[in-house]
């Protein structure tokens, strides 16, 4: 079964309520009854045992029976994706949650064929499907959707971080980079369908962004984000625990 997040908040007594589209889920899909054992999570990325203790027609009620610390997450990435046409950014959302990322920003480039009227609705729509996600892959903290950013926008900001852009004809590789830098966070910004311009490449790098690419294949947009992701979390997990430990 999933987990489901919960505020700390809301829990009184050693008992919560779910409702909305979790308590949906529980009752019409997963069907659990009293003394049912469900996992929680709270903000705070700790794992929560619940027993439930009664289910009514618009929410469940649960008892915290156990909690544990939760661990850091890998590595502090946030993926900065253009949009990708189709159903394709949905993907990407998915996989980028499972693999690790702390945070996606959507982004407007100057190749970006997708370019929604109802942002917003986009927004809210990939917020639900990261925390879908979270969920099923048992992440210890729910990842956050930003609002969709222009290129310009978005290269000026991001700072007090290492700030990477995707691009194949860069004459460094990721690698290189990642054994190069020293912080606990790291901003991956990934082009769309076409890759970026160079006039976006140059604007990048005057921004601060070091641009990079694998060097061994030219993948397509998606399958690049979250193969460098993962190529992130392997070579920074580590290194970005020791941060946790030090922050805390």
């Amino acid at each position: 079964m999933p987990q489901f997040f919960v505020m700390s908040s809301d829990i009184v007594d050693s008992r919560c309520r779910i409702a909305g589209d979790d308590y949906r889920h529980l009752a019409s899909v997963r069907r659990v009854r009293p003394d049912d054992r469900i996992m929680l999570r709270d903000e705070r990325g700790d794992s929560l045992s619940g027993r439930v203790v009664n289910v009514t027609d618009s929410y469940i009620e649960v008892e915290i029976v156990g909690r544990s610390a939760g661990a850091p997450p890998p590595a502090d990435i946030t993926l900065c994706m253009c949009l990708l046409k189709g159903k394709n950014f949905d993907l990407v959302i998915e996989k980028a949650v499972e693999v690790g990322v702390s945070r996606i920003v959507p982004v407007l480039s100057e190749r970006t064929i997708a370019r929604p009227a109802d942002a917003e609705a986009r927004v809210t729509r990939w917020d639900r499907k990261a925390g879908e996600a979270a969920k099923q892959s048992l992440r210890g903290t729910r990842p956050v959707i930003g609002e969709i950013r222009s290129f310009t926008e978005l290269i000026a900001g991001e700072r007090d971080r290492v700030r990477i852009i995707a691009h194949p004809g860069a004459p460094g590789s990721l690698m290189q980079v990642l054994r190069r830098e020293r912080s606990c966070g790291i901003s991956l910004l990934v082009g769309p369908e076409g890759g970026f311009s160079p006039r976006e490449v140059a604007a990048a790098e005057e921004a601060g962004w070091t641009a990079a690419g694998i060097g061994f294949s030219q993948m397509r947009a998606g399958t690049a984000a979250i193969v460098l992701c993962g190529i992130i979390v392997y070579e920074w997990g580590e290194r970005d625990n020791a941060c946790s430990a030090v922050s805390t």
